[in-house]
């Protein structure tokens, strides 16, 4: 299934063969963990290992980098530009641009001691280059302190990987917008109008350290296949003059420059091979799985990167052939969507695969606000949007969202992927339009809550992937016809349902089973669903209110949440008309109150249903921790009478911890009435 070997890191950064899924995580590494790359590098620590699949395809077989993109990304960057070196050393060792190369190499050892976890307790070193900001004041130490910092830096530098590290960051320094340590020798601008290694950068010709690179690259190879000496400075002229195309006369300037810049140049040469050996020398461990499914790749990535982001099912299904066949007629709405993805994570592409169209699945659903949660949010899981658009795929084609079921989609033969996705798409906006124009999921909607975060991801995944088959079983009818009321009506009677099972806890365990199961028995189902009897909700609120418990385990804040949403849509109350505060479960009498109280069983009885009600949230306005009787503002106490039913006359009344009882039996009778009879006008109608 797997294998395990080290290879060479110039041999990773350069194999054409190692391909990027299609998705990847977003850069995060900064200039201060790619520096700690480079010192585990130079100092040949190990640099941790590479998760790569192989796959066999069309008699193909192609390697996909599972894990470890930002560590080849860092990798590539050391041995493309020894600039890139320089800039994540400047931040982590904070050199200024005016330092001095002494203030640089003190700076150097002290910082590599520090993160090495050498003992520098004895280093106490004054930077005075802020305060004497007008001259290049040196590092000031009293003599013992010197004597201390001198013999650490000896000590230091008896690795000679880590001298090399310190010679590139001195060879760079003194960069400017023009050119860097490295690239100035390079300078023949004066002679030469178009250097290869000059770019135009915002109206500016600045020298490419990268190019100069890569120019320095082509004259050793040229040296090579001639058999030349390439610190030998003829051999450097004549490649000039036949690269360049030089005359007679710009030769005998070059020349007359090139003679004292020769040394530096040879200096550079030498350098860019040191860093190419070592690259060369140091090794990755690599971990090559092969023709793995979904479920044993997360768990072999997550065993080995137990520290780090756990591989999401959807990176694994980018780097699957099946996934990245391409699809020849994308809609307009798919190419803007999946382009948008793309940039989002900083990846270029050019064609659209079949990973697209689950991936952007969400996106192109309309007004499904009381479904799914709000993925524009920063704070949104990124990973979790695209894997709902696999489920959503999933449980509707092949019946399961289990990461098997996903696995078989992309191979499911009875896809046509260039057309019938966009098919179903259109049929689920129609659905979640004519279900968005029903009372109970306007009063859903207004209160700014989507079953997803009310009950849970796959519990909403059940409703809509039920809902779209009772659609379809109905015949997709639109309008207002009798078919369209009776599936709006079928849709709160399983919502009700789902919340009850959700309440009950009959969605503990693998809900995943328990999603695959209420699809296999839907056809068995009556087009017209029955709905939970109605003593089953009122045993239940009587053991909340009564027990504080559910099934005799103890009731919690998070577990009754639902139970406050589905109650308000019920009642037909709307949540407040404003668009300035979110929702906030508050508590009636204080939490605080009942921290302060010797009354038994206070944990749950502040979290009961009684004592819960729905009010805008907001720091200037919220009620939080305060009693009813001490709220001034007019507008809060409006909300509160609204929406806990207690008139402002009963806030004193029930700002007191010994009238529980009494708030008990007041909330009781409004929560028992509105599942008795403004439930059933639901669905006895």
């Amino acid at each position: 299934m797997y294998e395990i070997r080290p290879e060479s890191i110039k041999t990773f950064i350069e194999d054409s063969n190692i391909k990027l899924p299609r998705f990847q995580r977003k850069q995060t590494w900064d200039h201060t963990k790619n520096f700690k790359l480079c010192i585990s590098i130079f100092k040949q620590y190990p640099i941790g290992v590479s998760i790569l699949s192989l796959e066999n395809y069309d008699n193909r077989t192609t390697r996909w980098l599972l894990d470890g993109r930002q560590r080849r990304n860092a990798l590539s960057q050391i041995a493309e530009d020894p600039e890139n070196i320089y800039l994540w050393a400047k931040k982590f060792i904070g050199i200024k641009d005016r330092d001095q190369q002494h203030e640089i190499r003190e700076l150097f050892w002290i910082e590599i001691n520090r993160y090495l976890e050498q003992d520098d307790s004895d280093i106490q070193v004054q930077d005075e280059r802020e305060v004497n900001s007008d001259n290049d004041s040196d590092i000031v130490t009293s003599n013992s302190e010197s004597e201390n910092l001198e013999e650490d830096i000896r000590v230091a530098s008896k690795s000679t990987g880590l001298d090399l590290l310190l010679e590139i960051i001195l060879m760079v320094h003194n960069k400017n917008k023009r050119y860097s340590g490295f690239s100035y020798p390079f300078d023949f601008s004066t002679h030469i109008k178009d250097l290869p290694y000059v770019e135009n950068i915002n109206g500016k010709l600045v020298l490419s350290s990268r190019r100069v690179k890569s120019f320095i690259v082509d004259y050793r190879n040229d040296c090579k296949l001639d058999r030349m000496d390439y610190d030998l400075q003829i051999n450097f002229m004549n490649f000039l003059s036949k690269r360049l195309r030089l005359s007679g006369s710009d030769i005998d300037k070059i020349s007359l420059e090139l003679n004292r810049k020769w040394e530096s140049i040879v200096d550079r040469i030498e350098l860019l091979d040191k860093i190419d050996n070592l690259l060369l020398n140091s090794k990755i461990g690599l971990i090559e799985v092969k023709e793995i499914n979904t479920a044993d790749g997360q768990k072999i990535f997550n065993i080995i990167n137990s520290e780090g982001t756990q591989l999401t099912a959807v990176e694994i299904l980018s780097a699957k052939p099946s996934w990245n066949k391409e699809i020849k007629n994308p809609n307009a709405l798919l190419v803007k969507e999946a382009k948008s993805l793309y940039e989002s994570i900083n990846i270029k592409s050019e064609n659209v695969v079949r990973w697209d169209i689950p991936a952007t699945l969400l996106s192109r659903l309309n007004a499904s606000n009381y479904l799914f949660k709000d993925f524009t949010d920063p704070n949104a899981n990124f990973e979790k949007k695209l894997t709902l658009g696999f489920k959503v795929l999933s449980g509707i084609l092949i019946g399961g969202i289990k990461k098997e079921d996903i696995n078989k989609l992309s191979s499911e033969e009875k896809i046509n992927w260039e057309y019938d996705i966009d098919v179903l798409i259109n049929d689920l906006n129609n659905l979640i339009k004519i279900l968005g124009e029903y009372d109970y999921f306007k009063y859903l909607q207004s209160w700014k809550g989507t079953i997803m975060e009310i009950l849970s991801d796959t519990i909403a995944l059940n409703f809509l992937v039920l809902s779209y088959k009772d659609w379809k079983r109905k015949g997709s009818p639109l309008g207002s016809s009798y078919q369209v009321k009776q599936f709006q009506k079928n849709a709160v009677i399983l919502l009700d349902r789902l919340i009850y099972e959700y309440i009950t806890r009959q969605w503990r365990g693998s809900s995943d089973s328990k999603f695959a199961q209420n699809i296999s028995t839907f056809d068995f189902q009556p087009e017209i669903y029955i709905p939970i009897e109605k003593h089953k909700w009122l045993d239940l609120l009587k053991e909340i209110f009564e027990k504080n418990t559910i099934d005799d385990v103890q009731i919690n804040q998070k577990i009754l949440e639902p139970i406050l949403y589905h109650f308000y849509c019920l009642k037909k109350l709307a949540g407040p008309d404003t668009g300035l505060y979110s929702i906030h479960v508050d508590h009636i009498i204080p939490q605080s109150i009942f921290k302060q109280s010797t009354i038994a069983n206070k944990e749950n009885l502040q979290h009961n249903l009684f004592n819960l009600a729905l009010l805008p949230a907001n720091e200037n306005i919220s009620k939080s921790d305060s009693k009813l009787i001490v709220i001034e503002n007019q507008w809060l106490k409006d909300q509160i009478t609204k929406y806990s039913f207690i008139d402002e006359e009963r806030f004193h009344e029930f700002s007191q911890l010994n009238n529980l009882d009494s708030l008990k039996e007041f909330r009781r009778k409004i929560f028992e009435n509105t599942f008795d009879k403004d439930r059933d006008e639901f669905f006895i109608n």
